[in-house]
């Protein structure tokens, strides 16, 4: 099985995100940030007797939605704030029964939740692909009733996520929280530094690319050992 959008299966089930119904058709709308924080009646800069846009510190760009109710969940997890706010205080509890110190000398829980929110909000508040010449003067119109296949998971108007801030976490969370990104090879939903071509290639969530040049092959070459290590655990017997 591999992370979907915008769930992932290997994360524990109390911090999943939940992924829309098999055949369910999607409908995408790109709207800007100052759209997005009114049509939620929200805050970015802490204003009384709002609710507090819990990805402000990472989504600084116009997002892409579905305006649609999943039928089996019930209701619509793409760029809701409030669920996004649940699934990270889910997360912090399953956490907070783990001394990151005893998994790694390097990294801490502060390093692990920053890492998981920084996913979630890749995952939960997508950014909307502005093609070419990167101007918000008209956003791009998403292809109606989009639905996701094997070979394409995300409409054209939809900008895939770098695959650094999916690995980010497996490399800074605890292994026994199970959080696993889909293999290298799997490009659907995520842009591997292989296919890194500049900061507009996939959402980083506004940070400075990850991978040029030298180490970008370097990069490359460990992501690849880290999923092919993965594949072998997981079809080993013992």
């Amino acid at each position: 099985p591999e992370a979907r959008w915008p769930w992932n299966p290997y994360t524990p089930r109390e911090c999943q995100v939940a992924m829309p119904s098999q055949g369910y058709m999607t409908n995408y709308t790109c709207m800007t940030m100052d759209q997005l924080i009114a049509s939620q009646d929200l805050t970015r800069t802490g204003d009384p007797g709002k609710v507090e846009f819990m990805c402000k510190d990472f989504v600084n760009y116009p997002v892409v939605c579905d305006q649609d109710i999943d039928p089996q969940l019930g209701f619509n997890p793409s760029c809701n704030n409030t669920f996004a706010i649940q699934v990270l205080s889910n997360f912090r509890r399953a956490l907070s029964v783990y001394n990151c110190k005893e998994y790694s000398r390097i990294w801490g829980c502060d390093n692990c939740t920053a890492a998981y929110h920084r996913w979630l909000c890749a995952a939960t508040f997508r950014k909307c692909n502005l093609g070419p010449d990167n101007t918000t003067a008209v956003l791009p119109t998403c292809e109606s009733n989009f639905t996701r296949t094997n070979s394409k998971a995300l409409p054209d108007c939809v900008t895939r996520t770098c695959q650094d801030v999916c690995y980010d976490v497996v490399r800074k969370c605890p292994v026994h929280l199970e959080f696993r990104c889909p293999p290298v090879i799997d490009r659907r939903e995520y842009v591997s530094s292989l296919e890194w071509t500049g900061p507009e290639s996939c959402n980083n969530l506004e940070r400075s690319p990850c991978c040029s040049g030298a180490s970008q092959l370097a990069w490359s070459g460990g992501l690849l050992l880290l999923s092919l290590m993965t594949t072998l655990w997981s079809s080993s017997p013992f």
